[in-house]
């Protein structure tokens, strides 16, 4: 059976539902809900993405034989202004400088996230928040606020913005996490810009952050600089967590590191 997919407005975006696996497609139809939809309870992932990248992630997660969950991909184009947490000078000199509009960005997610479970009438069996680069820093950031989300994946998370490791360390949950992963490519930090090759640092810091704050944290390094297959690194990250943050999964007290190269 194929993905399920259909695409929704909401709060002002454009949402793609996919339901991924045969057990969720069965359930979910053809967006239209079946009966036994409310009991076929599998995670729901939000994943912000720029320019539709969610059929690659799809099929990616197809090929590490993910178990079923079902993605909601939100579009946002405004991605430098909409993702991060607060106002930050450009990357480089010429560069225009970060708005800093989160708390806006997650006024539109708390909607979009009543709104589509509504509309398939299903109660997932956890949410993660997920995304790659300043998508991955939202996802960790959204935690401290809401209490949305039971997990974080975060992928080549932009981990180097000003004082967000202090405020991660610093920060308390709305709730309990269940699981965090996070990944950096293996040469991300080799940049000339001295603003990005803090990403390092800044990662190791988040992780060992969550990790104390007594979540079930692992971390994968991934060969290569930041653009290099988004869409592989963006599937592990999902499959790791649609398999590690179920309420059966066994507790972890330390980071688990997955992979380094």
């Amino acid at each position: 059976m194929q993905d399920m997919k259909t695409t929704l407005n909401i709060a002002g975006e454009r949402v793609t539902v996919t339901a991924f696996g045969d057990e969720t497609c069965a359930a979910f139809g053809d967006a239209s809900v079946a009966p036994n939809a409310a009991e076929s309870r599998v995670p729901f992932i939000y994943m912000h993405e720029i320019q539709d990248e969610s059929d690659a992630v799809l099929k990616r997660c197809a090929e590490l034989g993910c178990p079923p969950f079902v993605l909601v991909a939100i579009h946002i184009p405004q991605w430098d202004d909409m993702l991060t947490p607060w106002e930050c000078p450009g990357i480089f000199a010429d560069d225009a400088p970060f708005a800093g509009h989160a708390k806006r960005q997650l006024e539109a997610l708390s909607e979009i996230v009543q709104k589509t479970e509504a509309q398939f009438g299903v109660r997932p069996a956890h949410r993660c928040i997920a995304g790659y680069s300043l998508a991955g820093l939202f996802a960790t950031w959204a935690p401290f606020q809401t209490d949305l989300f039971d997990a974080v994946a975060s992928a080549s998370g932009s981990m180097w913005y000003p004082n967000f490791a202090e405020y991660v360390e610093a920060g308390e949950f709305e709730r309990p996490l269940r699981c965090a992963y996070f990944s950096l490519g293996s040469k991300e930090a080799r940049t000339p810009s001295r603003l990005l090759r803090g990403v390092a640092d800044g990662t190791q810091r988040v992780v060992a952050a969550f990790e104390a704050k007594g979540v079930q944290t692992a971390f994968e390094s991934n060969p290569g600089n930041h653009f290099k297959e988004p869409d592989v690194r963006m599937a592990k990250a999902i499959c790791w967590a649609v398999s590690n943050c179920g309420e059966d999964s066994p507790p972890k007290s330390r980071a688990c590191e997955l992979r380094r190269e």
